[in-house]
């Protein structure tokens, strides 16, 4: 099927898949986990999602978009915790690092990837519709959170509160600037589960552990302010000296 089809080279895309079943076993093997079951669950759906982020960066950047959202989607696990601080540290390696894989919450993540595979699969006004139904009823059922409250857990356990409140709308807009369809689905997926995760228990890791369904799509929106830098441009060649004139 032409939709099935990746552009990246099919040695890569597996080398990338190898790398994210090689991230999954680490975590396994020095975090807690959910059991035998999760672990090989986790190692399972690594590849389907390496694959599903391949597709849809293809689809929104290119070739070097979608390689570069695989590797993020990658390192994330490791990557995030240097964004905590304090007591909350321990709180991320002992849950949510070991979430963001399907190592913990493996129901959740697995519905995660299973939504990746749907938007790469899915024509993109359906998957926008899909987004834009989601976020609609995440904000119906927990837009009333107290996010003053968030904003002051943000600030007890983060570097940068600021930073993590208006990262997912400059995300969703480095998308929107490529393609709007994207945007819609990608940024619904994302905002329901935020909107989800802020109704949860912060002190527990509640909030984190809720966008253990969006990783994913975390890693394609955090790519994609990429977008946002100005593309390098040639600098032109000196005009040739004008032409001399016979006397």
């Amino acid at each position: 099927m032409k939709h099935l089809e990746l552009k990246t080279a099919s040695w890569l895309v597996g080398a990338l898949a190898a790398a994210a079943v090689a991230a999954t076993a680490v975590l396994a093997a020095t975090r807690p986990t959910d059991g035998a079951l999760s672990v090989l669950a986790a190692l399972a759906l690594a590849p389907v999602a390496v694959w599903s982020i391949v597709a849809i960066g293809e689809r929104l950047a290119g070739s070097a978009f979608a390689v570069a959202a695989a590797a993020v989607y990658i390192v994330l696990p490791f990557a995030a915790r240097l964004f905590f601080y304090g007591p909350f540290v321990e709180i991320y390696k002992k849950a949510i690092a070991p979430a963001l894989v399907g190592l913990h919450s493996t129901g959740w993540f697995a519905l995660g990837v299973v939504l990746a595979l749907t938007v790469a699969l899915a024509p993109p006004r359906p998957a926008a519709v899909g987004g834009l139904v989601a976020l609609g009823v995440a904000l119906f059922l927990w837009v009333d959170t107290d996010w003053t409250t968030l904003y002051g857990n943000f600030h007890e356990t983060t570097w940068s509160p600021t930073l993590i409140s208006l990262l997912p709308f400059a995300c969703v807009l480095a998308v929107g600037l490529r393609s709007a369809p994207l945007a819609a689905a990608l940024g619904g997926w994302i905002g329901f589960f935020i909107l989800r995760g802020a109704d949860r228990s912060y002190t527990d890791g509640g909030f984190w552990l809720s966008l253990a369904a969006a990783t994913p799509a975390a890693a394609l929106l955090l790519t994609s302010l990429g977008l946002l830098v100005p593309r390098l441009r040639p600098a032109r060649a000196p005009a040739p000296p004008p032409a001399s004139t016979p006397h």
